[in-house]
């Protein structure tokens, strides 16, 4: 399994974890049409993950573009055979700059839907750091201190992550627009 793939693994994992953590519900976009889970799509990503990390290794800029249906069914087959918490019915969504997931978790026969939404920028040394802007249950929002905690922890590790797999790659921009993540970097020099 590449570094790129155990890398997204960890950040998905660790967004459904505390969404598993927490109570609440919300409703999925009305106007979002379900994005399907297929083998197919993780097929894709592992290769563009891999395309990407040769160009890493070749000293060449790096261009990566993930899509919804990418991230939607890399999160569904990694959440297969969860225990304590069932998490089913993934989404991840890529707009306007944001990523928005949202799931129905499980818990003792009660079943809640949750969203978190984050924006990844690009700091002026080339870092990708991950900005939560919401985590809502229901049409309640999650108290700042617990999205303060959250946005901490997914930064570290994605910033860790990010550093492990392409210690030498300046990250120059990441766009996310109509269901596309386009992530653009140069070796460093």
């Amino acid at each position: 399994m590449s570094r790129y793939l155990r890398f997204s693994i960890v950040i998905v994992l660790l967004v459904v974890a505390s969404l598993a953590c927490s109570l609440g519900s919300v409703k999925r976009e009305e106007t979002s049409t379900p994005i399907p889970v297929t083998t197919e799509a993780i097929t894709s990503l592992e290769d563009a993950l891999q395309k990407a990390q040769d160009q890493v290794t070749n000293d060449q800029p790096v261009k990566l573009e993930i899509n919804e249906a990418q991230l939607t069914s890399l999160v569904a087959f990694e959440l297969q055979g969860q225990d304590e918490y069932q998490v089913s019915d993934p989404q991840v969504y890529l707009r306007d700059g944001q990523i928005q997931m949202v799931g129905k978790l499980t818990n003792r026969n009660i079943t809640l839907t949750a969203k978190v939404v984050l924006t990844p920028e690009v700091d002026s040394t080339g870092s990708i750091h991950l900005r939560v802007v919401s985590v809502k249950f229901g049409p309640f929002p999650v108290p700042k201190n617990m999205v303060s905690d959250l946005e901490t922890n997914l930064d570290k590790s994605f910033a860790d992550e990010i550093e492990s797999m392409a210690p030498n790659t300046r990250i120059e921009s990441i766009v996310i627009q109509d269901g596309v993540m386009t992530i653009t970097g140069q070796p460093k020099k």
